[in-house]
């Protein structure tokens, strides 16, 4: 008897609210050249339900974008080949169906401004600087994804 009532008590509290956003429905293309980075970053957005689609270069997800179009990009900036400032000059280029009002993130290790003024003149949405705050990468997609225009 003492058992059922404390699982009825445990049931009816109230539980904390998570600190990870629900990105379910939300593709993620994520292009990061660091094994480490795209696994952390592409764990943690999974864990948030998000559908990830992980590349090492640009190239591989411009290759991509013939027949998937995401909800939104998390893109380095310094990259070898095509780095994310080309990238994202690209990607903004394109007709909208092909992606080019998809909302992006930058993130690097740069922390000078004159980075985080190219990263938004080349077209990213946002930047964030490495350490990336996870939590907050995970809730800035989630913002993206919801208040960007669905007319790409």
């Amino acid at each position: 008897m003492e058992k059922q009532d404390e699982e009825r008590k445990n049931a009816a509290a109230p539980r904390a609210p998570s600190p990870w956003p629900d990105l379910a429905g939300i593709h993620v293309f994520l292009i990061e050249d660091n094994c480490d980075t795209r696994t952390m970053v592409s764990e943690v957005l999974i864990h948030c339900a998000a559908m990830v689609t992980v590349y090492q270069s640009a190239d591989q997800a411009l290759a991509d974008l013939a027949e998937f179009v995401p909800t939104v990009f998390i893109c380095d900036l310094s990259m070898p080949g095509v780095d994310g400032l080309q990238f994202m000059r690209r990607m903004r280029t394109l007709p909208p169906e092909r992606g080019s009002r998809i909302p992006a993130i930058a993130i690097t290790a740069y922390y000078e401004e004159f980075a985080a003024a190219a990263a938004l003149e080349a077209g990213f949405n946002a930047y964030m600087t490495k350490p990336i705050r996870l939590d907050e990468l995970a809730r800035l997609v989630g913002d993206l994804a919801r208040n960007t225009p669905p007319d790409r």
